[in-house]
């Protein structure tokens, strides 16, 4: 088997030579990459509060919907219900969260935010609007509202 020989240049020589003009000309992949820049930035801030960003996903939604049932929240944040439970298991064993069983029917549980989860939830907003400065920074204003109205319709449909 014969092997070829490369040269000594950074991966991130390569990478910048490597024709992806294929790619670039899909939109998926556009977001997919533009997302993985804003992911890198939202765990940077993230990290020293211990979240990730369906932990933060969640705290943000039961602020502003206390009490919701965990299939609404589930079908809300499209988060299978199964995984939906693990994450909230380890919120509520930090003590962030609360589950209440209803009243009128056993298998739904009601989840809130205990005042511990308010609390990070208003840090972690913070960490997750200065992650998107830094990650959309060579947009102006309008271009921010713009890409976040365009991406909006996509997934609204």
């Amino acid at each position: 088997m014969s092997t070829k020989s490369v040269s000594n240049n950074s991966a991130d020589d390569l990478a910048d030579r490597v024709d992806q003009s294929e790619l670039l000309d899909l939109l998926g992949y556009n977001i997919r990459r533009a997302y993985l820049v804003i992911q890198s930035t939202f765990d940077a801030q993230m990290e020293k509060l211990e979240l990730r960003q369906a932990d933060f996903a969640v705290l943000s939604t039961l602020r502003h919907n206390p009490g919701i049932n965990q299939k609404a929240l589930a079908d809300a944040l499209a988060i299978a219900p199964p995984n939906l439970a693990t994450l909230l298991d380890r919120l509520e064993s930090r003590g962030l969260l609360t589950r209440q069983r209803s009243l009128d029917d056993r298998r739904i549980q009601h989840v809130s935010l205990t005042p511990q989860g308010t609390r990070l939830h208003g840090q972690a907003l913070k960490s997750a609007q200065k992650a998107d400065e830094v990650a959309v920074q060579m947009l102006s204003g309008a271009g921010r509202e713009q890409l976040k109205s365009l991406l909006t319709k996509i997934f609204a449909g």
